[in-house]
């Protein structure tokens, strides 16, 4: 059946995809958030699949480190080894530049940039030994595309689809597949922080009217694709940036 990881999974893009994987396989649900890994790990197991909950701070090196001794004991104790991954731990910072601090820009490039290579580094390592394995990472529409105010954000995200597409290249040759996904607007606590109900609802009307598909993401648009290319149907899938935006952006 094979194990997943998915970091990110106390809500949002990773509580979906940690759902969704739980339908085939394991599913390591790793978070800082234990209340919200606690929902997560219920909801999969009330629907009949496994699960398990490791806090980590993927911004500390040390964390990965543990979390990654706690995957292998699993892993020795059920036998189904670690074939999948989606990295989707995040955080959003939004502002003029004159108003991001240099905590603010620190705090942004160590939980996505840091965090996103500490964990493939982990990960990558016990996928060579079995030559196979796919890795999923969480860059942005904002990765290829500019946002006002959004400069630290997108300089993080913008790093994370360049780190993707090295790894694809270089453990290719290994039967691994390293890809990126690229949301664009989601309905999730991220697009929600910072405003209140009556602001968050009017803001999701403006962004519905300017998406060719006319309606804001869930989180489960983002589900199924990291499902796809986490699966054997995205077997000659390397190395890319799959849009899950409502045509925001086109290529």
């Amino acid at each position: 059946m094979g194990t997943a990881i998915v970091t990110g999974a106390a809500s949002g893009i990773g509580r979906a995809t940690a759902k969704r994987l739980a339908k085939r396989m394991t599913v390591v649900a790793a978070d800082r958030d234990a209340a919200g890994l606690a929902d997560t790990v219920g909801a999969i197991e009330a629907a009949g699949g496994n699960a398990i909950a490791i806090k980590v701070d993927v911004t500390s090196g040390q964390s990965v480190r543990d979390m990654i001794a706690q995957v292998d004991a699993a892993v020795e104790a059920t036998g189904d080894p670690v074939e999948a991954a989606l990295f989707a731990a995040g955080i959003f910072i939004k502002g003029p530049v004159d108003d991001i601090t240099e905590d603010d820009w620190d705090r942004m490039m160590d939980t996505h940039v840091k965090g996103t290579f500490l964990c493939c580094q982990a990960v990558l390592a016990r996928m060579v030994k079995r030559g196979i394995g796919a890795i999923v990472t969480m860059s942005s529409d904002f990765a290829v595309m500019a946002v006002p105010d959004g400069a630290a954000y997108c300089a993080a995200k913008s790093a994370i689809y360049s780190m993707t597409k090295s790894l694809a290249l270089e453990f290719a040759g290994n039967g691994i597949r390293v890809n990126a996904l690229g949301p664009g607007p989601i309905d999730t606590p991220i697009l929600r922080s910072g405003r209140s109900e009556a602001e968050y609802q009017a803001a999701r009307v403006s962004i519905a009217a300017r998406l060719p598909l006319g309606r804001l993401g869930q989180p489960e648009d983002v589900a199924a694709a990291a499902d796809f290319l986490l699966s054997e149907r995205a077997g000659y899938i390397n190395g890319q940036i799959i849009h899950p935006n409502g045509g925001q952006q086109t290529w």
